[in-house]
């Protein structure tokens, strides 16, 4: 993504992911609150919040999973990502640029 405009990335029932020049924010829409989650080379390309809103992935130029209970980010691939999706509670899919998968528990 281009632009350096505050972006929706991904949203559930409690939470958003907002990006804005090459950072990414958690939303709690509760409590009209935001913490940072990672700055990333390029503007993070995506996100994902899990189906039970205890963690987000945020990838791009890299990605990293942010939980949401307790605002812990760790970094879980230094790869370029294109995209990301939830395939089990604990597991998600990393798809690599290059079209490889990468399996991974959070």
């Amino acid at each position: 993504m281009a632009s350096h405009e505050d972006f929706l990335l991904a949203e559930s029932q409690h939470f958003e992911i907002r990006g804005c020049y090459e950072r990414a924010v958690l939303v709690d829409k509760a409590a009209s609150t935001k913490s940072p989650i990672c700055e990333m080379y390029g503007d993070p390309e995506g996100a994902l919040i899990d189906s039970n809103e205890k963690y987000a992935v945020v990838y791009g130029c890299g990605a990293v999973v942010c939980y949401t209970a307790d605002g812990t980010v760790r970094e879980i691939s230094d790869k370029w990502i294109d995209h990301a999706r939830q395939i089990s509670t604990d597991d998600i899919e990393l798809v690599y640029e290059d079209g490889s998968r990468e399996i991974i528990k959070v």
